[in-house]
């Protein structure tokens, strides 16, 4: 029987090749469309799950300032770790992991190479994540000073193999040994480190001891809780072990909590974290989108199906009275729903596979097809091909099927009441999703120039950042020198040492108060710490008071400079010259007031900001040039940089390019929805453009005797498409309150936003409209131009 079904599925395709093709291209499109975020949402939720431990897992992050008004911390200080080890018993291991800083790694076959993945650590983050080694005790591997763990990536570059354990890695011209070699890791994972010191080697290195629990660190602290430990207790003995090593002042301050290991990938709200960061928001509206197309798809297929079965009402009717079932009617047209998704899907998948690459990387993204995702599309493959199938036939086989065998033999496909119900509300409906596509691609698009052209405070245009070797001895003695000679070009406008800019995170902030006030009366400020030609550089604008200068002596250990936000957030009258409290001791004045700037993106609102003179902390030049300077200018810094510090490699980028980095996911999103727009544009198009072919076959001979009794083409193809325009309208009568709901939604990520207008709306719903029309009009100006006695003679 089955088989039997299969055949005829075939002839019908064969016999209404336009309509099929028509099918098999709407549901390819959309399976493609689906299958393609589809993987990325797998990508994205299954972060960190190759950890076999992973819901025992967490990382211990810190809020500093007063309730209402706290920062959070993915860092941690650097005494947690060890304590957690020591004193309770619902941790199994507690290891501390930090950023090594781009250090320079060499071996006799690759020299003086960055490596931003690279960290310390302690030997029990070996036991806590899984890192497995493929060569090396994990126990023993990061026990002792300068010995090391790297990747087999990092050692088949560095060695030419993976077997290079006791061979010798030069970091930051210190020799390291390598004591173990750790399998690669899957790229969906917060942490991807291919270099692992040693922690000891901090000590060594004497940067500072391991216990304090008041100095502030850079320090990623993970945990494994023991089984059927109480989280909640042992979060409160955290609060415990703070109160108990550092000071009163310092713990009524600082709140500790663990953070879930699968709740890091979407932590956005922490500074200082490591890893792509995931958006729910992107992922839920990248997901509907997939699903939006495909349905789109779907109801084509429902329209153009049920339009083509009303013409097999006789077949029906003839093989219910030789002996047919109802439930064998429903499984034959199934089987053909069914047949026709599978090679949709086949063909779905082919484009996929010909094109994911390309459209990750238009989009930034990497989703890498390994055998667990080549799995899971498989799956996902087989339940839309079921789906859709199922979704598809089911009007048309429950429908026909149902229908009295004489009836069926004696109708006309015309004589079915609401025969056209169905089509209507079909066209409506892939309609209004399109309208809902082509309002959020506005919408987005407005928003991200609005994001990138606002008056930001600062100029980013023309600044060039280089990076330093941050706490290095040497630089901190140079760094004058170096500042001076690139300050001396004529087309350089001003340079500044830097420890973050916009477009670099920061995690320096301080508690400022007033003298005289109560020291629980305090602000916590973001600290940026600077040069004398920070202000210049950074093209800020002064509202009160003057810039550091060399002029005044007193300048590098006293003074600062506020933002007009901190100048509110103390309530100071007469900012210039108001002394302030800084970090609990240390008095300074106020000697200017500059414009509120973005640090951040407009996701978040401006903080309270000081500016101080800090050479130690600088970790970035800032370079300000003229913008008539051509590329001479760089070559003059990379000369000039390599002259003075030749340890350390120049590495350089726009700041417009670093800022313009915090809107990479809006950018995605506004590419990602255009390309689905399009596509479901195309799809709704492809449907219309089938349906029209049908409905416009079925009226030839009324065309031919319109036109011999003197209609003109242009009142055929008005006559025609007249009810697919009222289609589209009503369309927009349901998209628009919709559509007004979601982006409003999406616009309150931002702090800072546009505001709606009527012209995204009135523009969808054109958009929207002249697609159909063009796709109505390409068929019915056929039919309008045909002749009007052939027109007659048409069976």
């Amino acid at each position: 029987m089955l088989k039997n079904y299969v055949k005829i599925a075939f002839r019908n395709i064969r016999r209404h090749t336009a309509f099929s093709f028509i099918n098999i291209l709407g549901l390819a499109v959309g399976m493609t469309a689906c299958l393609w975020m589809l993987m990325f949402v797998v990508s994205e939720i299954s972060f960190d799950d190759f950890h076999t431990r992973k819901d025992r897992i967490s990382r211990v992050t810190c809020e500093w300032g007063e309730e209402g008004n706290r920062t959070r911390f993915a860092a941690s200080m650097p005494g947690i770790a060890p304590a957690l080890n020591r004193e309770l018993p619902e941790v199994e291991f507690a290891a501390r992991i930090k950023s090594a800083f781009n250090p320079l790694v060499s071996s006799d076959r690759k020299q003086g190479l960055k490596e931003p993945d690279a960290y310390y650590s302690d030997p029990e983050i070996l036991s806590i994540l899984t890192w497995n080694l493929r060569h090396g005790n994990k126990e023993t591997a990061l026990s002792e000073p300068f010995s090391v763990v790297i990747s087999e990536e990092t050692a088949i570059k560095y060695f030419g193999r993976d077997d290079a354990v006791g061979e010798t890695l030069i970091i930051n011209d210190e020799p390291h040994q390598i004591t173990g070699i750790m399998r690669d890791l899957p790229h969906n994972t917060h942490l991807n480190a291919k270099i692992l010191i040693s922690y000891t080697t901090v000590s060594a290195l004497g940067e500072y001891p391991d216990t304090p629990w008041n100095v502030w660190g850079d320090d990623y602290t993970y945990v494994l809780v023991r089984e059927n430990a109480s989280r909640r207790l042992l979060g409160q003995k955290l609060t415990g072990l703070l109160e108990k090593n550092s000071p009163a002042w310092f713990a009524g301050r600082m709140v500790l909590s663990l953070q879930p290991l699968s709740d890091i990938h979407w932590d956005i709200r922490s500074r200082g974290d490591v890893g792509p960061k995931g958006n729910r928001l992107y992922v839920g509206l990248f997901l509907s989108a997939s699903v939006l197309v495909l349905l789109i798809a779907c109801f084509n297929f429902m329209n153009l199906s049920s339009s083509q079965y009303m013409e097999r009402m006789k077949e029906v009717g003839i093989r219910k009275v030789v002996g047919a079932k109802r439930g064998q009617l429903v499984q034959q047209f199934l089987v053909e729903s069914i047949l026709i998704s599978m090679i949709a899907a086949a063909a779905g998948i082919y484009l996929f596979i010909l094109l994911y690459k390309s459209l990750y990387a238009v989009l930034n993204l990497q989703v890498i097809l390994g055998l667990g995702n080549l799995a899971v599309m498989t799956g996902i493959v087989l339940v839309l091909v079921i789906a859709v199938g199922i979704l598809a036939g089911s009007y048309p086989a429950l429908f026909l099927s149902g229908l009295p065998s004489v009836d069926t033999i004696r109708s006309g496909i015309w004589r079915i009441k609401g025969k056209s119900q169905l089509r209507r509300g079909l066209v409506v409906l892939q309609y209004a999703i399109a309208i809902i596509l082509v309002l959020g691609t506005i919408v987005i698009h407005q928003q991200i120039d609005f994001m990138k052209n606002s008056d930001l405070g600062f100029q980013k245009e023309g600044v060039v950042l280089v990076q330093l070797p941050y706490g290095n001895q040497e630089l901190q003695q140079k760094y004058p020198l170096l500042r001076d000679q690139i300050e001396s070009h004529p087309q350089v406008i001003g340079v500044s040492g830097v420890y973050t800019v916009p477009g670099i995170d920061s995690r320096f902030n301080m508690s400022i108060r007033r003298p005289g006030g109560e020291k629980d009366d305090h602000v916590s400020m973001q600290v940026l710490p600077g040069d004398f030609g920070y202000v210049k550089t950074m093209g800020l604008e002064l509202k009160a008071g003057r810039d550091f200068s060399r002029d005044f002596s007193l300048d590098e250990k006293e003074s600062i400079l506020l933002n007009e936000t901190a100048v509110n957030a103390l309530h100071l009258e007469n900012p210039v010259g108001s002394k302030i409290i800084v970090a609990g001791n240390r008095e300074m004045t106020v000697i200017g007031v500059v414009k509120d700037f973005h640090v951040k993106s407009l996701h978040s609102k401006i903080n309270p900001m000081l500016i101080i003179i800090e050479p130690k902390m600088y970790g970035t030049m800032a370079i300000r040039i003229n913008p008539d300077a051509g590329r001479d200018i760089l070559s003059f810094l990379e000369k000039t940089w390599r002259e003075i510090l030749p340890f350390a490699e120049f590495n350089s980028r726009l700041m417009e390019d670093a800022y313009d980095s915090f809107y990479r996911t809006e950018d995605n999103t506004g590419r990602l929805i255009t390309i689905f727009t399009c596509l479901a544009l195309f799809v709704s198009a492809l449907g219309l453009f089938g349906l029209t072919a049908f409905m416009t076959s079925k009226r030839v001979k009324e065309i031919g005797v319109r036109k011999v009794l003197g209609a003109s083409a242009g009142d055929i193809m008005f006559m025609l498409s007249r009810q697919f325009s009222l289609w589209v309208m009503l369309s927009n009568i349901i998209a628009w309150p919709i559509a007004f709901l979601l982006v409003r939604g999406w616009l309150d990520n931002f702090a800072y936003r546009i505001e709606l207008n009527p012209w995204p709306f009135i523009l969808s719903g054109g958009a929207a409209w002249l697609v159909a029309v063009l796709t109505v009009s390409i068929k019915t100006g056929k039919a309008a131009l045909s002749d009007p006695v052939q027109s007659l003679r048409y069976e």
